[in-house]
């Protein structure tokens, strides 16, 4: 067989290899899409499975989590705002509701009825010390949180001069309390006591501190002040205290 002849044999085979390969490759190709279209996204993505949400109403949240669980979904527990009306504690409502076909997995929400915390009332521990507000807040299951130096002055330093939460409010155990302290007496200037006679009590406390003065007189809680220590236009440092008097307590 001359050159010329096994040239021609040689690139036909080379040919025939390369269209060969060619669609050895195409076929591959085509079967690896219908085996990852049919086979493995289903099962990646799961089209076809679900799960029917189970009704986890009226349990308490350990039951409900473990009832999910079983079901091969994920729980997320949300409090509600207590509702006198319905059992306390337990689960009173669901999303997705109880029957709906979600996918495996699928994060369920249930809403529990919290009952309240046990409620104690805020000490009133205006015009202690610091320390001494402290131990009350504490002995109420309440506790101090902040220390605030105010711009109120009292004749002692470190004096509770406000708190927050009020006196006589109704927390829940374990509330924070917020105080506010007093740097004390100025010294070096004179402010004028001011007239309060005559004037209802919670009135003429507030003109006392306006002028830069400190009133405690606990008994004075109502009515009109009938009497005031000192008296009008003296002068007294920023500070210091005057003292009403009502008709109760005169």
């Amino acid at each position: 067989m001359s050159d010329t002849e096994n040239g021609r044999s040689r690139s036909v085979f080379t040919d025939r290899a390369f269209w060969l390969g060619l669609a050895a490759i195409g076929t591959g190709l085509v079967v690896f899409a219908l085996l990852f279209n049919y086979a493995v996204m289903p099962i990646w993505t799961r089209h076809d499975a679900s799960v029917e949400v189970p009704d986890v109403k009226d349990l308490d949240p350990g039951d409900a989590e473990s009832t999910l669980l079983l079901a091969g979904l994920e729980g997320e527990y949300q409090e509600q705002p207590y509702n006198p009306n319905v059992a306390a504690d337990v689960v009173v409502d669901q999303s997705p509701s109880a029957g709906t076909a979600v996918k495996p997995g699928r994060r369920i929400y249930y809403y529990v009825n919290v009952s309240p915390k046990q409620l104690v009332a805020v000490p009133d521990v205006v015009s202690r010390s610091e320390g001494n507000a402290r131990e009350e807040v504490a002995e109420r299951g309440l506790v101090v949180d902040r220390v605030e130096m105010d711009s109120v002055r009292t004749p002692y330093e470190n004096t509770v001069t406000r708190q927050l939460p009020t006196a006589e409010s109704r927390v829940p155990v374990g509330t924070r309390v917020t105080l506010w302290i007093s740097p004390g007496i100025e010294r070096g200037r004179e402010v004028t006591v001011p007239g309060v006679v005559g004037m209802p009590v919670d009135q003429a406390r507030a003109e006392i501190v306006g002028a830069e003065l400190w009133v405690d007189s606990p008994r004075a809680t109502s009515g009109e002040v009938t009497r005031q220590e000192p008296v009008r236009g003296e002068k007294l440092k920023p500070g210091e205290e005057v003292r009403i008097f009502t008709g109760s307590d005169s």
